[in-house]
């Protein structure tokens, strides 16, 4: 009856990671065995996505449960639906989808060791076809890639570049929980609405799966796709969306793949972006471009070898690069420098924000490395008493308890370092909890460093949170600074940001300028600082100039 209805049993030995299944599994998944799926980790690496959080996270949810219930042997009840992708000697066996992917609804119950850690689970899967592989219409995959397969064949065919931005609404699960499917569904309906208007009207824009959507970006190269990310991730972000139950805020994450560089057919295209969007999940930025042999296996340098960071961490080989910020005005002084993360090898060279980036996220070593750049920020200062540093702080050690703690000892061990520190916090986690992201900044300020608001203008800040946060400088995004001279949508929305942030008695800097002509544009508006290549690259105390591999200097939590 089970196999009939397409549904197995499993037991999850989640200390060994052993799954067994029940004797119709592989009957029911078309496969001669169980052995691809015979652990919880394999089994993990099959599953394309689960409201944004991985299989295991999703099934293992000790967050929103009462520990006594979990301690008293009834377990905690789990549901969870995602995609999983099939071998492809199986993908017959139920009409995978055209990506081979399977639908699967996963419920059951996880049961607690005596320190009540999850131990053991107990579930049944039961398999269908994609809910929108079986839709008509025009949301759904097969639909999306015949509308795009078109354009990416004439890239192909043109060489000319056509970027495939990919977007998911994270923790839709957690919507469910809180607030029922009804109001999860109408946040999907006002955050697709919200996506649609900030796209061009060139660019196919469509919702092929549950909680994801399309974005085909013709005629635009990877290096222009990050300014259209943070539009997307900007307007769906930037304010709550109304439901009958009262706002409710949502965060993306968004992967991108181009077309003839990543693949040369829709399918193909489809998958690298959505690769890069699993990939994007284990970064701050929740923004990541494909990048071959780096997402599903282990990190590794643009030269191809492991990047091993706790090593450098020990070893202290994490170093601190410098950039100038300078005034906007006719002599250009150097105001104060950013300290940007940088690690040296045991070869001597060193390795750039865009390698370090993603394995300290993955890895879960963001903490360490900020406290580090800051311990580095304030021995230059001790060193150098007539300059001032900036040092930028991931939203992961914003949130950590230890992070004030951690500042107040390291000022405390540098007297006269405090008044001559900018700690820079985005502008995107400042929004997420106004109020405590408030408590912390009164802190820090109370330390006596002061506070800049990076990414200005990314993620939509109110004129209240802007008055409200002890803010002594915003630094607008250097995704709007880069494309002044041709978009004038850009131009009016910076000039906006200047005005804005000038009424209110704030300095403002703007990033990447790279040309002569945005800085001209700049600084007749009135911007205060002014930040890029075109005034120095970011640079060690030697001299040797950092961040060569083309991407805008970043610090490893920018």
């Amino acid at each position: 009856m089970l196999t009939s209805i397409g549904e197995v049993v499993y037991d999850w030995d989640v200390a060994s990671d052993a799954l067994a299944w029940s004797a119709n599994a592989a009957e029911v998944f078309g496969l001669p065995d169980m052995a691809p799926f015979a652990t919880g980790a394999a089994f993990g690496l099959a599953c394309e996505d689960v409201g944004g959080r991985t299989r295991h996270d999703a099934v293992l949810d000790a967050g929103q449960v009462e520990s006594a219930q979990a301690a008293s042997g009834a377990g905690v009840p789990f549901r969870a639906t995602y995609l999983l992708r099939l071998p492809a000697a199986a993908r017959g066996a139920h009409g995978a989808g055209t990506d081979g992917c399977v639908q699967v609804e996963d419920t059951g119950r996880w049961y607690a060791d005596a320190d009540g850690r999850p131990a053991f689970a107990h579930g049944v899967l039961r398999l269908a076809p994609p809910a929108h592989e079986t839709q008509s219409g025009p949301n759904t995959r097969a639909a999306f890639l015949a509308q795009i397969g078109r354009d990416v064949a004439a890239a192909v065919r043109s060489n000319r570049s056509m970027t495939l931005l990919v977007m998911s609404i994270e923790g839709l699960d957690r919507l469910n929980q809180e607030h029922g499917f009804e109001v999860a569904d109408l946040a999907i309906e006002e955050a697709m609405r919200r996506a649609a208007v900030v796209m061009r009207r060139r660019d196919v824009f469509a919702r092929y799966a549950s909680n994801r959507f399309g974005v085909a970006l013709l005629s635009c190269t990877l290096e222009q796709a990050p300014i259209a990310a943070e539009r997307l991730r900007a307007g769906v972000e930037g304010a709550p969306l109304a439901t009958p139950r009262g706002p409710v805020s949502v965060r993306v994450a968004i992967g991108a793949a181009s077309a003839p560089d990543h693949a040369s057919e829709a399918a193909g295209l489809l998958r690298r972006a959505e690769e890069a969007l699993t990939a994007s999940r284990r970064t701050a930025a929740g923004y990541q471009i494909y990048r071959p042999g780096t997402l599903r296996g282990g990190p590794a340098t643009r030269a191809g070898r492991e990047l091993d960071v706790v090593a450098a961490l020990n070893e202290r080989r994490v170093v601190a690069a410098r950039q100038p910020v300078v005034e906007a005005g006719g002599t250009r002084r150097v105001a104060f420098h950013e300290a940007l993360a940088r690690i040296r090898e045991t070869d001597g060279r060193i390795v750039g924000a865009a390698d370090i980036i993603p394995v300290v996220e993955r890895a879960g070593l963001v903490p360490l490395l900020d406290a580090r750049v800051l311990e580095l920020a304030a021995r230059h200062l001790v060193a150098h008493p007539a300059e001032r540093l900036s040092v930028n702080l991931s939203p992961l050690t914003l949130e950590t308890p230890d992070w004030l703690g951690i500042l107040a000892a390291t000022l405390g061990a540098h007297p006269g370092v405090a008044e001559r520190l900018i700690v820079e916090v985005t502008e995107t986690v400042a929004v997420r909890d106004p109020d405590a992201t408030r408590g912390r900044l009164d802190a820090m300020k109370a330390l006596g460093v002061a506070i800049a608001l990076d990414d200005f203008g990314a993620g939509h800040t109110s004129f209240r949170h802007l008055r409200d946060f002890p803010v002594d400088l915003v630094k607008i995004d250097g995704a709007f600074v880069q494309n002044l001279a041709r978009s004038p949508d850009d131009r009016f929305f910076v000039r906006t940001l200047v005005d804005l942030a000038h009424h209110l008695g704030i300095p403002t800097v703007a990033e990447w300028v790279e040309t002569e002509e945005a800085a001209a544009m700049l600084a007749s508006w009135g911007v205060d600082y002014l930040q890029g290549d075109l005034f120095g690259a970011a640079s060690i105390a030697t001299g040797e100039a950092i961040g060569a591999d083309g991407a805008a200097p970043r610090a490893a939590v920018a």
